[in-house]
């Protein structure tokens, strides 16, 4: 190296050593991680081949370019993903023009260019990008899917995308995970700020997670510029996730003002497979919705008891006359008006009670009458003189969509809004600003596809309560972010970039009185209370099936707060032209908040019982530094980097966990008082991806790396009280751990498709599982599990351990066409089976019990989420200007694109076992196989001044697939031995099942159409 350069270097290393030792000294807390790739490639003369110094490369549309070197060797950094035009220039050449050219996070796109020599300066050579063949700097499992790909597919939201990718699964409650991983295992950034749901679980229930807790993942499609699915290992800049990350870039503005509106509908209907839940066909219904049939009751004491006409302080002196024989004519007579008065009153209010209606007082409406609205928009541009100084992108979306099931919300409102603002006010230097606004408003157990969480829950075994709808509270998540992120271009070769985002989270779940009902128990009777909306308690609720009105007030409360700030610094520098370092630390911080009730409201349920009560606070932090060096070179690219994590919950420790202090005046008196400060656990990840391209048609890749995630705060810090300690969380959790391992093959096999292969072994340590403590002050609900040596009984509670363990042994291979024309297909194909198990103890007991010794256990079987086989495929048809099939002159499809989808994987494994000699056996059989198709149709139709109209139709599972729900007990046994479902009366039409679930026989959602208009500019 010369002295000059060596010596540049060496000021640029100390250079960077003092900006990270200030961030250390001086930065609070941060997060954004980087959402830009580089653009490099070889310049020559197209007709000596010699490389050419020296020449101008610019992004047309930025501020961004570049020179070529002495090699004819060009690079530019930082660039955001997208699609751009690149012009290349140099006197006594023909300008080079390429456009479509697209750059994508975190990658390398390859771009050689070959001047032609001209006279003219004002020369111009136009071309068109093609994909490469392989991309050669991918070392692990990823795909990227830009902004056509995302308009034109199928889909709701973004959620929709990951439902795409074979190595990503959606469990019943609507929550992801990747590879087999559990649940909160991938890092999902929008415009690089992740988005964490503090609160997972529903109040006071003690691991028990709420309904749709990844609603923070559908942001408004019409601001993505680009979505990059990353489902085997990753680099060292990412951290907290054990199994996947998911990237996406929002769009910033472009040098003119462009925008777009769409509105989306789909009709009222039944969302659900089989009868409507309130036909007058059911048992309930044929049971008690005629009159005659309450009279033909008006000779059985029991139901003369229930209404209440027999006691004493009503008509008892009477009906005792009757039944003795010593009524006199007009007495009789009194007694039968009283029946037929008595009798009509409580038909008819429980008529107004069961009916569905905007007056009814329980909630139970029609739920088959309201419709599916979506409103989106975005629209951005420059801001003043200079188009590339300050531009703004504005999106939004507000949808409106019924819940499949009758439930409190009725409709679950989503909202998001995000401002992206940039400013360049120099070359070297930027800023960016993002906002943004999430509401959402639904309930703890609807919202999921699944029919089993979208309302009317735990029905079957329990009874159900779709005539006591408003029992359960509407719930209100919001969360508002600021993001402020700032890029300083030290040369052409060197940048760093500094973020501080801070984001709030509040999330409600407001207790309301029922109907009826203030401070004071109130019921309906003929005598005392004839304008009450409620029917007393009586055999006519039917309560072996439907839940009666016995609440006075919704059953859940919940208010939780939490305060998170991030801040990050990060270094990148290309030392030559093989080598791309890139440095950073990340600092997070979380203020939390919870206080929550299950069972019922009580102001004071956390130190009486009435209701099962948790309230915690707690300040965890993290701590990340990485390092990495990306190395390209002819034969071989490798990210190699090593990534140093720390992380304390911040809460205090109960020093003796069989006595913890119980503050309730109805359970254990005693309690140790002591705490100690949770522990601070490190970590050291080392993470290599490798890949040797061959020649332009093969690449090989292989790829290791350790990687952890926190525990979830609900596991480190949920409580339950009732008459005791229910459960503990366990603060001193250590992270949970996955070693990857990834082999994998890109191969051309044509000059427009590829194929990816790729075989995976990922091996889950150090899982959270649950632990048992036989403890003084656990909750006497329970019996005692064991005594003391003076006799003292030991009570059982729950928490969180590391006892758990897992892995996954998976083959994947997709096909996709590399440069869409027309034709644009993605096929994946994924076989893999993830096993899951426990070790240790399951009641652990204090030395002084005098139980025996607890027994050690290992067992590992296959996982309850393993899906064996999974088939993805996405298939677009795009018609551009002047394409399509003509009528009366005109090209009806131009402009337009037919999109997709067709998904099948194998059913979730279950449990039958035929005789005793199988008790030890797990999962040895299969439900069957799931699939869907889906389609979309979108049309731009092209008005002068560059106005545009959208119309579309999308049609969801166009085939009426049916995915059947699991059911557990005899209900088991009723569809293994015999064929039948729970909607079938099968040998016992009296069961639970069939009686009040009978709608729950297929989880999925039945055919929905929507239709889009839409207007852009």
């Amino acid at each position: 190296m010369e002295p000059d350069l060596q010596h540049k270097h060496e000021n640029r290393y100390f250079l960077l050593a003092k900006i990270l030792l200030l961030f250390v000294l001086l930065t609070g807390i941060s997060e954004i991680q980087a959402q830009r790739g580089k653009l490099s490639g070889v310049i020559t003369d197209a007709q000596t081949g010699e490389k050419l110094p020296g020449v101008a490369v610019r992004i047309d549309g930025t501020n961004l370019g570049g020179i070529s070197d002495i090699d004819g060797n060009y690079f530019i950094l930082n660039i955001p993903a997208g699609k751009y035009t690149v012009t290349s220039s140099f006197v006594g050449y023909a300008k080079y023009i390429v456009s479509n050219v697209e750059i994508n996070i975190d990658r390398t796109t390859e771009l050689d260019v070959k001047l032609k020599q001209s006279t003219f300066e004002m020369d111009e050579v136009v071309v068109i990008a093609e994909k490469p063949k392989v991309i050669k700097d991918q070392t692990s499992s990823s795909s990227t899917i830009d902004e056509e790909q995302i308009s034109a597919a199928p889909i709701e939201g973004l959620r929709g995308i990951l439902d795409l990718t074979a190595g990503f699964q959606k469990n019943e409650k609507g929550t992801y995970s990747v590879r087999g991983s559990g649940s909160y295992e991938v890092n999902y950034q929008i415009n690089g700020v992740e988005q964490i749901n503090s609160a997972t679980t529903s109040p006071g229930s003690f691991g028990v997670e709420k309904s749709n807790n990844s609603w923070k993942y559908d942001v408004n499609p019409i601001g993505v510029q680009q979505m990059q699915l990353i489902s085997g290992g990753f680099s060292a800049e990412y951290g907290n996730a054990q199994a996947g990350v998911v990237k996406v870039v929002l769009k910033e503005g472009s040098p003119r003002l462009s925008g777009e509106v769409r509105v989306e509908y789909r009709p009222p209907g039944q969302y659900h497979f089989g009868k409507y839940i309130y036909d007058e066909s059911t048992y309930e219904w044929q049971k008690w919705g005629q009159l005659n049939n309450w009279m033909a009751y008006k000779d059985s004491s029991f139901f003369l008891q229930d209404l209440g006409i027999t006691s004493p302080s009503r008509y008892k002196w009477l009906y005792d006359k009757v039944q003795n024989g010593t009524a006199t004519a007009d007495e009789i007579n009194t007694w039968n008006n009283v029946l037929s008065q008595e009798i009509n009153w409580a038909y008819n209010t429980w008529i107004y009670n069961h009916k569905p209606g905007d007056d009814n007082p329980l909630g139970v409406y029609d739920y088959r009458e309201r419709a599916y609205t979506r409103v989106m928009f975005g629209f951005g541009g420059p801001l003043g003189k200079d188009p590339n100084k300050l531009k703004f992108f504005l999106s939004g979306e507000y949808k409106k969509n019924p819940t499949r099931l009758p439930t409190s919300e009725k409709d679950q409102v989503y909202q998001n809004y995000i401002l992206n603002m940039t400013y360049q006010p120099f070359t070297s230097h930027k800023l960016k600003l993002m906002l943004g606004y999430q509401n959402y408003q639904g309930g703890i157990w609807s919202g999921s596809e699944d029919i089993r969480w979208a309302g009317l829950a735990f029905s079957p075994p329990s009874n159900s309560y779709k005539y006591y709808v408003l029992i359960d509270p509407v719930r209100t998540e919001q969360t508002v972010t600021q993001s402020l992120n700032y890029i300083y271009t030290l040369d052409a070769t060197s940048y760093f970039e500094a973020t501080l985002t801070h984001m709030s989270e509040k999330y409600e779940l407001p207790y309301e009185y029922l109907t009826s009902y203030s401070q004071e128990r109130d019921r309906l009777d003929s005598l005392g209370d004839r304008q009450g909306n409620l029917l007393k308690a009586g055999s006519w609720w039917e309560t072996q099936y439907f839940r009666a009105p016995d609440a006075f007030s919704t059953l859940y409360y919940q208010d939780t707060r939490t305060e998170y700030y991030a801040a990050s610094l990060d270094f990148t520098s290309q030392i030559n032209t093989g080598n791309l370092i890139k440095t950073g630390l990340r600092l997070y911080y979380w203020d939390l908040f919870n206080n929550g009730v299950n069972s019922r409201f009580k102001a004071n349920a956390l130190v009486a019982t009435t209701g099962v009560a948790e309230y915690y606070t707690a300040k965890p932090y993290n701590i990340a530094f990485y390092i990495q060096d990306k190395m390209e070179y002819e034969g071989m690219i490798a990210n190699i980097g090593v990534r140093a994590e720390a992380y304390n919950f911040g809460a205090d420790v109960p020093v003796d966990p069989f006595n913890i202090v119980y503050v309730g005046t109805e359970g254990p008196e005693s309690g140790n008082l002591n705490t100690e400060k949770s522990k601070t656990y490190f970590m050291l990840l080392p993470r290599i991806g490798l890949s040797f391209p061959i020649g332009e048609n093969t690449a090989f890749r292989l790829q290791y790396g350790h990687f952890t995630s926190m525990p979830t705060f609900s596991q480190a810090l949920s409580n339950r009280g009732n008459k005791g300690i229910v459960g503990h969380g366990n603060a001193n959790l250590e992270p949970k751990k996955t070693i990857q391992y990834e082999f994998g093959l890109q191969q051309v096999i044509d000059e427009d498709n590829r194929i990816d292969v790729a075989l995976y072994y990922n091996d889950r340590v150090t899982q959270i599982g649950l632990l048992r403590y036989a403890a003084y002050t656990g909750t006497v609900l329970n019996s005692p599990s064991a005594y003391t040596s003076d006799n003292t009984p030991l009570f059982n509670y729950t928490t969180f351990s590391n006892n758990a363990f897992g892995a996954t042994l998976g083959f994947e291979i997709s096909l996709e066409k590399i440069n869409a024309k027309n034709w644009m297909y993605r096929f994946t194909y994924s076989i893999s089976q993830t096993t899951e198990g426990n070790y240790g103890p399951q009641v652990i007991y204090p030395t002084a019990s005098a139980a025996a010794e607890s027994r050690d256990y290992t067992g590992e079987f296959l996982s309850g989420n393993d899906r064996t086989h999974n088939f993805r495929a996405l298939l677009q048809y795009n018609w551009g200007t002047g394409e399509g099939p003509e009528l009366f002159g005109i090209n009806i499809l131009e402009n337009s694109s037919l999109s997709f989808t067709y998904s099948v994987q194998s059913g979730i494994p279950f449990t039958y076992r035929t005789s005793f000699d199988l008790k030890d056996v797990v999962n040895n059989r299969r439900y069957p196989l799931e699939s869907m198709f889906d389609l979309n149709f979108m049309k731009h139709v092209v008005l002068e001044g560059g106005y545009r109209i959208v119309v579309g139709l999308r049609v969801m599972n166009l085939f009426e697939n049916k995915w059947l729900t699991p059911v557990s007990n005899n209900d088991l046994i009723d569809w293994v031995d015999y064929g039948t479902t729970i909607d079938q009366p099968g040998t016992d039409p009296t069961r639970i099942s069939y009686i009040s679930s009978f709608y729950k026989a297929y989880r999925n959602v039945p055919r929905q159409v929507y239709f889009t208009v839409g207007f852009g500019f």
